[in-house]
C-alpha cells in the first residue's frame, strides 16, 4: 500500500490564509455592492419620534409615512444640506415648500440655520406633504403621487398621473430616481406600518 501524503502545517496555513483573504474579499465585494444598505443599517431611526408623530397628527399624515420620507430625505440627521439647496430633516427648499409654507401662514420665510430645528423643519415638511396628499386623494395611488410631488414637483406629478383614479403611477413616473424615491420610501412606509401595529 502505497505511503499517504501528509499535509504539513506550513500548507495548511497557506490554505487557511487563502481562504480567509477570499473570504475577506468577498465580504468587501458584497459590502460595497450594497453600502447603501450597510449605512442604512446604521441609521437611528428612532430620533425624533415624538416630534414626527405631534408633526404628522397635526397635517392628519401617518407617523410612519413621514418617518419613511425623513429617513429617505435626511436619515434623521436635522444638519444636513441637499446639492440643490435642501435643508434638514424632510430636505425643505428654501425657494420652494418653504417659501410656500412663510407665504400661507403670513410669517416670515425662515433663514437656513432656523429649518435645522426639528420641529419647525417637520412643520414645513409636513405641510407640503399633506398639501400633496389633499391633491391626489382621489387617486388609489395618493401617496404615491403626493411623494412624487414632494419630490419632483406638482406639475410633474401631474403629468404622471394615471389615466383613472384607479391606476397605479409608480411605473408612469418619467424620472428615474423620482421613481426610485417613492418605491423606497413606499417600502419602507410598509415596513414601518407593520412595525408599529
Amino acid at each position: 500500500m502505497p505511503a499517504r501524503k501528509r499535509t504539513t502545517v506550513p500548507k495548511l496555513i497557506g490554505y487557511l490564509v487563502r481562504l480567509a483573504a477570499l473570504v475577506v474579499m468577498g465580504l468587501v465585494l458584497v459590502a460595497y455592492c450594497r453600502r447603501d444598505d450597510m449605512r442604512d443599517w446604521m441609521v437611528d431611526d428612532t430620533k425624533f419620534a415624538r416630534e414626527i408623530r405631534l408633526a404628522a397628527k397635526r397635517y392628519g399624515l401617518e407617523p410612519a409615512l413621514v418617518r419613511a420620507v425623513v429617513f429617505q430625505e435626511s436619515r434623521f440627521d436635522p444638519f444636513i444640506r441637499g446639492g440643490k439647496g435642501e435643508v434638514g430633516l424632510m430636505q425643505v427648499l428654501p425657494e420652494g415648500a418653504v417659501a410656500d409654507w412663510a407665504r400661507n401662514r403670513r410669517v416670515k420665510r425662515p433663514g437656513a440655520s432656523q429649518l435645522c430645528d426639528p420641529v419647525l423643519n417637520l412643520e414645513i415638511g409636513c405641510w407640503y406633504l399633506a398639501r400633496g396628499m389633499r391633491r391626489w386623494s382621489g387617486y388609489r395611488a395618493q401617496t404615491e403621487l403626493a411623494l412624487a410631488q414632494y419630490n419632483a414637483g406638482e406639475s410633474r406629478a401631474d403629468r404622471w398621473k394615471p389615466a383613472s383614479p384607479d391606476g397605479t403611477v409608480v411605473d408612469r413616473i418619467g424620472i428615474g430616481s423620482t421613481r426610485q424615491y417613492v418605491t423606497r420610501i413606499m417600502k419602507r412606509y410598509r415596513k414601518y406600518r407593520e412595525s408599529m401595529k
